[in-house]
């Protein structure tokens, strides 16, 4: 009997809840991603449009390769049990091969101080994208791939030959993309993060025929001017240089959406703000609490961001209407609640320098909060505990879509492009 390891083993639903779970986890220590007025869900829906197959948990963009070619490496086992534990082994051990290859203060290594004890897998990771961009049947799982591999393997022992000597029965599809550039030599001996110039192509290929119209399959395929190095790179996705690169005829929709992106983004930015103004007002009898002044900070920032609002389009009927269209297109979950309060809140921004100091935004933020977070909201009367966890910032960043991973990903094309 096989031994089989005891782990987690990438199931093809599974690992989608286990992902977002971990992403969830991971956005506590992100600014610009805590959800604490519940609108997560048109964050991601958002997201998942402008760049399909993208996380905040994604790292290196060339994962999406070792991934396949380490299921293609387990799959030399005679058994599906065995290529099922060597796999396992294989993501773990795969570490250290990237650590030979890589300088020591090399980004992006997942499990760089985990080692084998790593229990979020680059497979788990990247499942989302793997499937998104074709390279591995939607659905299919690590073990099923194995199964099928041996399947094929024992089809083949048995079919009769044809007359020209080949094989005459079907062969089973594996679920990897046959496309697939072969992995280098050494792979598991010592590998890096740099992009081939065929893996290059092969990428650009895939992303822009699984989701065309999209920004990321744009952005594969033409750099923005001045981005040079990641020094340089666009500071969101509705940045001019990277619309410069948009047709107003061709590329209607995609402008029409990153315009809806930037304003929802903006005027739910104010919330966000004001939330935090009323969490510091309820913590300010503590002055030794914070290096700085965090009242006078949260009115000096929601000062600057009421003059960016007061020169932007509001946001009105019609782009509530488009937002929920969205959704319903993401199959994301929009409440009459959540509309409600996007409804009120975006009419108290027509007037945006009155918001810090009204009374009905106030008690339309402290109302949200503990509507979402019930006995966790940090605003409900006598929950100090819950007050006193707050570390000064909660979700006060900018909401930018996932750019700044997908900028780490389009870096490394980019950067394999060049040096081509």
């Amino acid at each position: 009997m096989d031994t089989m390891p005891s782990t987690f083993a990438w199931l093809a639903v599974d690992a989608e809840q286990r992902r977002r779970m971990m992403e969830a986890v991971d956005q506590f220590r992100d600014e610009t991603t805590i959800d604490d007025l519940g609108v997560g869900a048109i964050r991601d829906a958002f997201s998942d449009t402008l760049f399909p197959g993208t996380s905040t948990l994604h790292t290196r963009l060339r994962y999406v390769l070792f991934i396949p070619w380490l299921m293609q490496e387990a799959s030399k086992r005679p058994t599906a049990g065995e290529m099922a534990t060597r796999y396992h082994d294989l993501e773990r051990d795969f570490i250290g091969a990237l650590e030979r290859g890589t300088s020591d203060d090399e980004p992006g290594i997942i499990g760089r101080r985990a080692g084998k004890t790593l229990q979020r897998v680059p497979s788990v990771v990247y499942s989302g994208m793997l499937a998104q961009w074709g390279i591995l049947e939607r659905g299919l799982t690590s073990r099923e791939f194995f199964t099928r591999v041996e399947a094929a393997r024992r089809l083949d022992a048995e079919a009769p030959r044809a007359e020209d000597g080949g094989l005459a029965a079907e062969r089973i599809p594996d679920g990897l993309d046959p496309s697939l550039p072969a992995p280098p030599d050494h792979l598991l001996k010592s590998a890096d993060f740099r992009l081939l110039p065929g893996e290059v192509e092969y990428l650009r290929e895939a992303i822009t025929r699984t989701n065309p119209g999209t920004l990321i399959a744009r952005l594969v395929q033409e750099r923005p001017a001045g981005w040079t190095d990641a020094d340089s790179v666009p500071s969101a996705p509705w940045a001019p240089e990277i619309l410069d690169l948009l047709s107003h005829r061709a590329d209607g929709e995609l402008r029409s959406l990153l315009d809806l992106a930037e304003r929802f983004s903006l005027h739910i930015h104010g919330a966000n703000l004001l939330y935090n103004l009323l969490l510091a007002e309820a913590t300010s009898s503590d002055p030794e609490r914070f290096r700085d002044d965090r009242v006078a900070h949260y009115r000096d920032r929601l000062a600057s961001w009421a003059d960016e609002t007061a020169a932007s389009r509001p946001f009105d009927s019609e782009d509530l209407l488009a937002l929920g269209q969205l959704m319903a297109a993401r199959r994301r979950n929009y409440t009459d609640r959540t509309r409600t309060f996007l409804e009120s809140w975006c009419e108290q921004t027509r007037t945006p320098h009155t918001v810090a100091d009204s009374t009905a935004t106030r008690q339309l933020i402290t109302d949200r909060e503990r509507l979402v977070k019930q006995g966790r909201a940090r605003l409900r009367p006598g929950n100090l505990k819950a007050l006193n966890a707050w570390s000064g910032a909660s979700g006060a960043g900018r909401n930018l879509f996932r750019w700044p991973n997908v900028v780490t990903l389009l870096q490394d094309l980019y950067d394999a492009k060049e040096n081509a």
